[in-house]
This record gives C-alpha cells, sequence and structure tokens, in this order.
C-alpha cells in the first residue's frame, strides 16, 4: 500500500516498541499530476443560459437573446407561406424507425441519388472525416457549381435526371445499381419510399413521360429558369411551367423568357445559376420534394400596388440587393427560411449533415452574386468612389 502524506518520512512503532524508519514512495501522479483534474475541479455548479426572448410579434420566429428585430421577416415586411411536407417524408425527417434512422444518417447520398443536378465544389475531405475530424462539418473552399446535364448518352449507365426516365419501371433495378454494397437493403429500402414520395414532383413527371419515348435522341427539354409563383399564398408549379419538350425537326416555340435546353445523347452541361428560382429545387429535392421554388427577384415584400407593377428594368441579375425595397432580396429570403417558427415543420433545419450543405452552399450563393454585381458594375462603382475626390481637386 502507498501512503500518501505530506512527509516524505514516516515513523511506525511496532509492536516490540522500537522505532524502524521506513522510506515512502512517493506516487506518480503526484509527481505528474493529471491536466484535466484542473478542469473537473472547477466544474461551475451553474449552468449560464442566454435569457428567453420573446417570440417575433409578427412571423412568430423563435428569436435569439441580442438578435436584432427585423432579421427574421423585416418587421413584417417578408412573409412567406409554407408548403405542405409530404406525410411520408415528414416521417423519415422526425421518426426514430430504422429506416427513418438510416435515411437521417445518409441524408447527403440520399439527396445526391435524387438530385436533378451535379454538385462541384473544392470541399475539405479532413473535416467531412468524422474518424479524423471528430465533429462534421461542411466547408467549402471557393464556388459551388450545380450543374444540370443533358440525358441519353447511351455510353454510361444512367444517373441523376436520366434516372427519372425509367422510374415507372416497378423493378427499380436502375436505382438499386446505386446502392452501396454494404448497406445494400437498407439504402434499397430508403429509395423505395422517396422514389414514390417524388412522383408527385413536376420536374420528376415530365421526365417520366419521357421514359416510354421512342429516339430519346432527337428530343430537346427546356427547363423554366424564370418561374415567378408568388410565394406568400404558395402555389405549386405544374408541369406545363417548369418544363417543355419538342422533338427535333419540329419547330421550336420560345416557350420560356430564360430557359437550359438539354439535349438527347451527348455529354453537355449546363450551369444553373444562383439567381434562377429553381436553383433549390433541383438541387435540393429532399428539401423541395414538390419543386417548391426557391429565392428569385420577383417576391413582393409588402402589399403595395408599385410592387406589382415595378417593370423588369430596375432588377439586376448581377445584383441580389438590387431590388429597390420592393422585393425580398436573397439574404432576407434564406433569413426567413432558417427561423424556427411554432407549429410549423420546417424539413430544412432536419437535415442535419444536408442543412450544413444547404446553409454553405446560401452563402456562397449569397457572396457570389455580390461578387458579381461588383465585377459587372467596375466603372459604375469607382465612379462613385472617385466623384468626392474629383470634386476636393
Amino acid at each position: 500500500i502507498t501512503l500518501l502524506t505530506k512527509f516524505n518520512m514516516l515513523h511506525i512503532k511496532p509492536e516490540w516498541d522500537r522505532e524502524v524508519e521506513i522510506e515512502i514512495i512517493e506516487d506518480e501522479e503526484a509527481l505528474n499530476p493529471d491536466p484535466y483534474d484542473f478542469v473537473y475541479n472547477n466544474i461551475p455548479t451553474s449552468t449560464n443560459m442566454l435569457e428567453e426572448e420573446e417570440d417575433c410579434s409578427l412571423c412568430h420566429a423563435t428569436k435569439f437573446k441580442y438578435e436584432t428585430e427585423g432579421l427574421c421577416c423585416k418587421k413584417g415586411q417578408i412573409r412567406l407561406a409554407t408548403p405542405d411536407t409530404p406525410p411520408e417524408l415528414m416521417r423519415l425527417w422526425t421518426s426514430n424507425n430504422p429506416d427513418a434512422r438510416h435515411f437521417r444518417q445518409n441524408i447527403r447520398f440520399f439527396n445526391g441519388h435524387f438530385s436533378f443536378t451535379t454538385l462541384y465544389c473544392h470541399l475539405d475531405r479532413d473535416t467531412t472525416d468524422m474518424r479524423t475530424a471528430g465533429i462534421y462539418t461542411f466547408p467549402a473552399h471557393g464556388q459551388l457549381y450545380h450543374n444540370i446535364h443533358s440525358f441519353g448518352n447511351s455510353q454510361s449507365n444512367p444517373k441523376h435526371l436520366e434516372l427519372y426516365f425509367y422510374d415507372d419501371d416497378p423493378s427499380l433495378e436502375h436505382r438499386y445499381r446505386l446502392c452501396r454494397e454494404e448497406m445494400y437493403k437498407q439504402d434499397k429500402n430508403v429509395i423505395r419510399i422517396i422514389t414514390d414520395i417524388l412522383r408527385g414532383n413536376p420536374y420528376s413527371q415530365q421526365f417520366r413521360s419521357l421514359g416510354q419515348a421512342e429516339n430519346i435522341e432527337d428530343y430537346r427539354l427546356i427547363l423554366n429558369l424564370d418561374q415567378r409563383l408568388d410565394q406568400r399564398t404558395y402555389n405549386e408549379p405544374i408541369n406545363s411551367e417548369v418544363a417543355a419538350v419538342w422533338i427535333e425537326g419540329n419547330e421550336r416555340r420560345d416557350t420560356y423568357d430564360r430557359n437550359v435546353i438539354l439535349h438527347g445523347n451527348n455529354n453537355e452541361k449546363e450551369h444553373i445559376r444562383s439567381y434562377c428560382g429553381c436553383y433549390d429545387p433541383l438541387s435540393y429535392p429532399l428539401f423541395f420534394p414538390r419543386a417548391e421554388l426557391g429565392w428569385h427577384r420577383k417576391i413582393p415584400k409588402r402589399e403595395t400596388q408599385e410592387a406589382h407593377i415595378a417593370t423588369d428594368n430596375i432588377i439586376n441579375d448581377d445584383d441580389p440587393d438590387s431590388v429597390s425595397g420592393l422585393w425580398v432580396t436573397m439574404r432576407e429570403y434564406y433569413c426567413y427560411k432558417f427561423h424556427t417558427r411554432p407549429g410549423i415543420f420546417n424539413p430544412i433545419l432536419h437535415g442535419g449533415r444536408l442543412f450544413q450543405q444547404f446553409v454553405v452552399d446560401t452563402y456562397i450563393k449569397i457572396e457570389s452574386s455580390r461578387l458579381d454585381y461588383i465585377w459587372h458594375n467596375q466603372k459604375k462603382i469607382r465612379a462613385e468612389l472617385y466623384q468626392g475626390l474629383l470634386d476636393r481637386i
């Protein structure tokens, strides 16, 4: 037994009443104290918490201490309707069933599987690997690109939007081929559920209508990039509003003012710009299962006549904030979306790792749009910058 005292020597009187000097062996931990003892011995007994704040009286958003008053809804000027989430998808987001847990644990895989676009970015792999980083984070360096590929390329297996062409096949073998070997059974079950959920998606309906077409390489598909549905009283888009099809040789009609044309049987790809309303539903179908529009430039900020009759010439496609106070800006839109409101189910806030990706994507989207504005308006910016200097001279 090691005896710990503040003395180096201990005098013990044995039974025969003779004093014997015994050296005490000092404990190793006494010489090298545990560095965490300082933390453990100074754990506070009380918990520091931010004071409760009242919910916003205008939009009922949950507020944090010191959060600015107008961050959530611009003091009542912004009011967006909340689309209904399909019950089965809500179950996947919230339930503790095995399939729901597998869905949430692998959410980026499933979103990438059902996404209509491909995501390109320089991702920091060190922080996305929990074996080395401990806590998962999604940092991206530089720009994020959302590209949509043409269809009908017979040289490779179908992927992304091409998969929707074959979703009327009850076997779904075209999707099951992409399941991971170690999780084949779980992936297969969740993929079948999500396929059924997205049958009501207008893009899915339009692509499935081409699945039985012969000579699909002769087809051209026009995607509408200029949808302007009023999100204050949300109307779900319909097939004719999101896409149009014509066959090679037929006269093309200018169906939409701004569009992307996808050709059959080639390797072309088109970039979806961040100011397009279809940017979010094409890239995040699990957040927007009914192709609900994301941010676009024609979301009125308040009920005024001038907001409805405002002409397009006051809007600059390169500047997300050039809306003259009449329309909801990109930043204001996502501030409203990222707030929690009692009694309202927001799938974005249940997204876990996909939510982190969406937040980073949104941040880069806003910053890139502002940089685009600076890039395309150098003369105007410099004129304003030097005007005072010239007056002074």
